[in-house]
């Protein structure tokens, strides 16, 4: 029973290679013209779009393989699709597959092989999307700098200034009696340099009412950035003056993360994780948003600086009120000095008179003798009037004295109160801002979380493709070119593409987690194709 069971199942085993061989051969057939055709398409989309921004075909020339690169991802599973419905569609047009399995050849054994290949191919484009493009993008970046050296290289040494609104980049070589000089406009479309202008000298004024600002340049010439290591810089256009805006609302230009590998991906989310645990302070687990958060910061240091400006003023007018008092009480002392030199003249006057007196009755001339008193009295008299005058200026000394003390009082008391104030301020600040910083980071992290799980999940859509792409064909039951593109772009275009977009927008947006956000539209599909497999086995 042995040796038959055997003998059964080798023609069997041996109808299953030569079957897996040929399925395989004919699904190549497709998939090559289809990943061809795909691939022609996304690259001429890419170059399409980078023309109208203002890239011309001489600079385009240098960025051909790095497009061909960045369109690969795409049209591998989109080729995958294609190939898969057109191959298995084909064969159940000529029923071929009804023939196989009357022959008792379970429709596992031609599924499996295009299943292999289709977790080959997600290998591929995860090198592709994790390794080899982010490090074409990189490549573009360089090229772009050295297009840049070459318009500036000769024209603009060094610069004073370099401005940054994007998408443009304005360069001043030197500023002379408020007048720019040297002047480079280089305007980028995505990660491209489109176009540069160098002027002789220049104005930036800004509009506040229209949020804008507006650019003059006199004497000058429009140029194309070139991309490669030798050759002319091609001239557009001279002019001898010309003014264009440029809005600031437009959305800044953020560092993106397609420069990254995913491995770079990761060790960067590992050192934010280990920045976030050595924050110490505590942070308010706020349910505010960066914005808000940044909004109630913004207002905050506003507050602080309202306050530090009056606590500014309130301690100069304390250091002058002390100043005063010990002027005032400098000038107390003073006349108290006064007022007791002039008592002692009083004194010795008095005592003169005394004496005086005692002479006239020893027989002195009366004349002589009243002349005296009369002076000593004088004195006398003038000297009560210093003192009079002195005690009044010593009272207006203490009133003077016992205002300012009033006023460094309240002085004293209202700076209590501003640095409570302050302090209370610059708690809640700290706490905000350590909010900001914690948002900030665990942004950073989503954002680097959904670029890895989007290179991961566009690289296992080849699998979820090929899942849905074989109970597609076998429904289909055509092998026509036309019709394999038409059901692929349907699949692809009004389905797969529209799921991934929303994904990401929910995923950026903190709507939903990264991960059933991001890998959502694979998951749909793949269900999708599971129950179209059910429902044709089991009926």
């Amino acid at each position: 029973m042995k040796t038959g069971k055997n003998t059964i199942l080798s023609p069997l085993l041996f109808i299953s290679q030569i079957l897996q061989r040929y399925l395989a051969r004919e699904w190549f057939r497709t998939f090559l013209p289809s990943f061809v055709c795909f691939e022609l398409l996304i690259f001429l989309g890419f170059a399409i779009q980078l023309l109208h921004k203002g890239l011309d075909i001489i600079a385009l020339r240098a960025l051909i393989p790095h497009l061909f690169i960045q369109a690969a991802p795409y049209s591998i599973p989109a080729a995958l699709l294609t190939a898969t419905a057109m191959t298995y569609g084909r064969m159940g047009a000529d029923h071929e597959i009804v023939a196989i399995q009357t022959s008792g050849v379970h429709i596992q054994k031609i599924i499996t092989p295009v299943l292999v290949i289709g977790v080959v191919f997600s290998l591929i484009t995860l090198a592709l999307s994790a390794e080899v493009l982010p490090r074409s993008c990189y490549k573009i970046i360089l090229l772009q700098e050295r297009a840049i050296n070459n318009v500036l290289s000769g024209r603009l040494a060094s610069f004073q200034k370099k401005i940054d609104l994007y998408p443009y980049q304005i360069y001043i070589g030197s500023v002379e009696d408020n007048v720019n000089k040297d002047i480079a406009v280089i305007e980028y479309a995505n990660d491209y340099v489109t176009d540069v202008i160098l002027a002789e000298e220049g104005a930036i004024k800004m509009d506040e009412s229209e949020n804008k600002i507006l650019l003059t340049l006199y004497r000058g010439e429009f140029i194309k950035p070139n991309y490669k290591k030798t050759g002319e810089i091609p001239r557009v256009g001279a002019f001898s003056e010309t003014t264009f805006e440029i809005s600031l609302k437009e959305k800044k230009r953020e560092s993106s993360t397609k420069y990254l590998t995913v491995f770079q991906l990761y060790k960067c989310n590992s050192k934010i994780n280990e920045e976030l645990y050595n924050i110490t302070k505590t942070p308010s687990n706020s349910k505010k948003d960066n914005d808000a958060l940044a909004k109630e910061l913004g207002k905050y240091k506003q507050d602080l600086s309202s306050l530090s400006k009056k606590r500014e003023k309130l301690l100069t007018e304390l250091k002058r009120s002390n100043v005063n008092l010990a002027r005032q009480k400098s000038k107390m002392e003073g006349l108290a000095n006064e007022c007791k030199i002039a008592k002692n003249y009083i004194l010795v006057a008095s005592e003169n008179l005394i004496q005086v007196k005692r002479e006239n009755k020893s027989g002195t001339s009366i004349e002589d003798t009243t002349k005296k008193i009369m002076q000593i009295k004088e004195t006398i008299e003038k000297e009560k009037q210093r003192i009079y005058s002195i005690e009044q200026n010593i009272t207006t000394a203490k009133n003077i004295q016992n205002d300012e003390l009033k006023n460094i009082d309240s002085l004293t008391r209202t700076l209590s109160e501003i640095n409570a104030q302050r302090e209370s301020l610059l708690n809640k600040s700290s706490t905000v801002e350590t909010d900001l910083t914690i948002a900030n980071k665990k942004e950073l992290i989503r954002k680097n979380n959904i670029s890895i799980h989007k290179r991961l999940s566009q690289a296992l859509s080849c699998i979820t493709f090929i899942i849905i792409g074989i109970p597609l064909g076998i429904k289909l039951r055509s092998g026509n070119l036309m019709i394999g593109f038409g059901a692929s772009f349907l699949v692809i275009l009004f389905f797969y593409y529209p799921l991934v977009v929303t994904g990401i927008v929910l995923a950026e947006n903190s709507i939903m987690p990264v991960i059933p956000a991001i890998w959502g539209a694979n998951i749909i599909l793949f269900i999708g194709g599971m129950f179209i497999f059910r429902k044709l086995y089991t009926t």
